[in-house]
């Protein structure tokens, strides 16, 4: 609940009353003419397809109390209108007004995969000891943060805020907005690299969730991954490595975990810090699941939190939906949900924890599409494929036509994993329920636009 006067957010974001009253009281903000409470602004965003400024009429039957526009047409005029040359930009120098309200520690979060289950991970181990606001889903834009930051109220002792980007300069807007005091860069890889042409690119505008940072504020690093390992060397003051042993080796990792082990389908590992260590039990899968792990154990230690304590916070953390969720089926059968989103990156992830996965039977992959790409989505379908030729799946169902690339790569490097490529769900479908038998294990992932969440409801429907 916000609690800020029509005449205040004016000012918030050097804008101009046309009407109504500017002692009106605004209690909530809102981008979506379908999510008006008791005493909403309205802020219609101007996007590719759709101008919501036409939804303004709506959204007052509906009992909005108030609009930003830029247009300047007055459509109640009881009601108030607060002129911006952008509505977008005024959400976020509201965001930025409001944010100043709230003087408590954030903690920034980006990386090309991961971030969303990081985010919870930190929340987690912090919520044994303070009141945390985080980031709602994956509202992670530069509409998501402004929206995450309305959300906070005094009863918050900090905030966990996730941060993505897929342009340049985004960050920077990201930053402006959430101000955060501690930031965590989860990996560098390839997503949205469609627009931003490279990996290299991709890190420096990552990076920039530090830009402002100054002496005792914390950067923690991946330092697993080779380039954000090397970065860390341009924040001598800021970066903090955390990540796993590799072959019995810590390197420069100031946070890592060793010993790792499966054990009754929960991690397993001890979670090293320079001081000591302490054994942490997660109930998720995968060595970045690990790396989350350790960077919230980190964290809660930088903040006051014993990590006996931490470490309590992270067992009772059960996942997000959609993201490498294992639904147990009959007759011993394993699906791993992970259709929330994709990138090559997190297949390969998500194939590590098809591996590991204790099942008697075969291991199926059910990939679609990586979208958003761009001219880099041949190459970067096929060395994905080339990553699976190098594991123990035993097949590998595809659907689309940009997953040609990705069975391309496995057939060229190991044609022993049986593979299949379906122009659509439907057609898969139809295979998975010949194909599958007790004790297999699927994975089924893909972006977004490819709806794999279809297939999952179909695999629990038959073999639930």
């Amino acid at each position: 609940m916000v609690n800020l006067t029509v005449g205040e957010i004016t000012r918030a974001v050097n804008g101009k009353l046309l009407c109504g009253d500017p002692d009106t009281v605004i209690s909530y903000i809102s981008i979506d003419s379908r999510d008006i409470q008791e005493n909403t602004l309205f802020t219609p965003i101007i996007g590719e397809r759709v101008d919501a400024h036409k939804f303004i009429g709506q959204v007052f039957e509906a009992g909005a109390k108030g609009t930003f526009t830029s247009h300047g047409e007055i459509i109640d005029e009881t009601k108030p209108h607060i002129l911006v040359e952008d509505t977008q930009k005024a959400l976020g120098d509201l965001a930025v007004y409001y944010r100043s309200k709230f003087p408590v520690p954030v903690v920034g979060i980006t990386g090309s995969v991961g971030k969303t289950s990081t985010k919870e991970m930190i929340a987690a181990a912090l919520s044994v000891k303070y009141q945390v606001l985080k980031t709602a889903g994956n509202q992670n834009s530069n509409i998501g943060v402004p929206l995450t930051l309305f959300r906070l109220g005094p009863e918050h002792e900090m905030a966990v805020v996730e941060m993505g980007i897929s342009d340049f300069g985004e960050m920077d807007e990201l930053v402006r907005f959430a101000s955060p005091k501690t930031a965590v860069v989860t990996n560098i890889g390839v997503a949205h690299i469609g627009i931003l042409k490279s990996q290299e690119n991709i890190m420096r505008e990552k990076l920039k969730i530090a830009k402002d940072f100054g002496p005792g504020q914390s950067l923690y690093l991946n330092g697993n991954d080779p380039m954000l390992k090397e970065a860390a060397r341009d924040y001598p003051e800021n970066a903090r490595l955390f990540g796993h042993e590799t072959q019995g080796i810590s390197g420069d990792l100031e946070y890592y975990a060793k010993d790792i082990y499966i054990r009754d389908g929960m991690q397993h590992f001890t979670f090293v810090w320079p001081e000591g260590e302490n054994p942490v039990v997660l109930r998720q899968l995968g060595l970045h699941n690990v790396n989350n792990g350790v960077v919230a154990m980190a964290i809660a230690m930088e903040y006051g939190i014993e990590p006996e304590k931490a470490a309590e916070g992270l067992l009772a953390y059960e996942g997000v939906p959609m993201r490498q969720q294992i639904n147990h089926l009959k007759n011993g059968i394993k699906v791993i949900d992970d259709t929330y989103n994709a990138s090559p990156d997190s297949i390969k992830s998500g194939i590590t924890v098809l591996g590991i996965l204790d099942n008697p039977g075969r291991k199926i992959a059910v990939l679609a599409d990586v979208l958003e790409l761009g001219d880099m989505s041949w190459q970067c379908h096929y060395d994905t494929g080339c990553f699976i030729a190098g594991t123990h799946v035993d097949e590998v169902v595809t659907i689309g036509q940009e997953m040609k690339a990705l069975v391309q790569g496995i057939n060229d490097n190991n044609p022993h994993i049986v593979t299949h490529n379906f122009s659509d769900n439907a057609q898969a479908q139809a295979y998975l329920q010949d194909l599958v038998r007790p004790g297999d294990a699927l994975l089924v992932k893909g972006s977004r636009g490819m709806h794999q969440e279809e297939n999952v409801a179909f695999l629990k429907k038959i073999f639930g």
